[in-house]
């Protein structure tokens, strides 16, 4: 377990940040390498993977190099709540040469390098610029089309976080990122992955949130000196209070009715055509589309045409619903 040690400074410094670079490094990793990830980012790869251009092969290579994580320059530092991909890779390729042999010289000896980090190494700082071509080039080609509805759902989830700082706190906020990360009074958070082990102090910098979509079984740090202090949580965890009715009650379906509550939970699992939705439900796409009407007119989600399909997508009062209505378990 890593503790994290807040000051008063680092309090005022938590923010939250929406990362598409962040989101190509999840895509591109795989489960066995990375055990924070989950059926999302597993979906997603089985949809996109014989898209995946061949200039990406350096970015995957370098995600896929250690279980250890990724050298700390590939966080990139931009000064900007939504980043831009272009600003991110320009950060990216801005890393000094010292840095850069640092962060590496962290997985090891030159000799105990993995291959791809090793190649790194050897080409210097210039070498980056066939990881950020590969990034953009996946980007492009597999992650675009989907990105404005996953960053519609990191906007949402950042919303949801905002408003429980505003009622109950900082802290508060950050006892619910994820059973992982567990929030003390005396001001630590205690994050638990694995072969992570100690205490640091944030040391004014602050932390910097980053949702994601990809992450779903646990969460993501990156921890340096000279810069905020990064975490990476899944979107969508429900509040740790149970809410306050009995637990054979199911609120949401009491008041939209049985089958447009099942519609919005589908939809709250992810971004989706009517047409999968229809499969979801196992009822006509007319059917499907006439739901996802109703839900729209109350507010609850929003409908983008891409191509000739529409993606249905939660809106904050349809994430706020979902959350105090969790579905009811399955009787054994």
């Amino acid at each position: 377990m890593l503790t994290l040690r807040f000051g008063v400074a680092d309090v005022a410094n938590t923010r939250f940040a929406i990362s598409p670079l962040d989101h190509l490094l999840t895509g591109a990793a795989q489960q066995g390498v990375h055990d924070c990830l989950g059926l999302r980012r597993d979906r997603w790869w089985r949809d996109i993977r014989r898209h995946v251009p061949h200039r990406a092969a350096p970015l995957l290579d370098l995600v896929n190099a250690s279980t250890a994580g990724l050298p700390h320059f590939m966080g990139a530092e931009v000064d900007a709540t939504r980043r831009h991909l272009a600003d991110e890779l320009d950060a990216v390729l801005g890393v000094p040469q010292h840095t850069f042999e640092q962060d590496l010289a962290m997985f090891g000896s030159e000799a105990e390098l993995p291959t791809a980090l090793a190649r790194l190494l050897d080409g210097g700082t210039r070498s980056l610029r066939q990881i950020t071509d590969g990034a953009w080039a996946l980007f492009q080609s597999c992650l675009a089309p989907d990105w404005p509805d996953i960053r519609r759902l990191l906007e949402a989830d950042i919303a949801q976080r905002s408003r429980t700082v505003a009622r109950a706190g900082v802290g508060a906020m950050l006892g619910e990122l994820h059973p992982r990360a567990v929030w003390r009074d005396e001001g630590v958070l205690e994050c638990t992955i694995a072969d992570w082990n100690g205490s640091f102090d944030l040391g004014g910098r602050g932390l910097e949130l980053r949702p994601n979509y990809f992450v779903q079984n646990g969460i993501g740090l990156l921890v340096a000196e000279n810069r905020p202090t990064l975490l990476v949580h899944p979107v969508g965890t429900r509040p740790a209070e149970p809410p306050a009715r009995p637990a054979t009650v199911d609120g949401l379906a009491g008041v939209i009715g049985p089958a447009r509550a099942r519609v919005l939970r589908v939809i709250g699992s992810g971004p989706c055509s009517t047409t999968e939705l229809a499969q979801h439900m196992g009822v006509t796409p007319p059917s499907a589309s006439a739901h996802a009407a109703a839900l729209r007119s109350a507010g609850l989600i929003t409908t983008q045409r891409q191509g000739r399909q529409v993606r249905h997508t939660l809106t904050d009062v349809g994430l706020d619903l979902l959350y105090d209505n969790p579905e009811l378990p399955v009787p054994v």
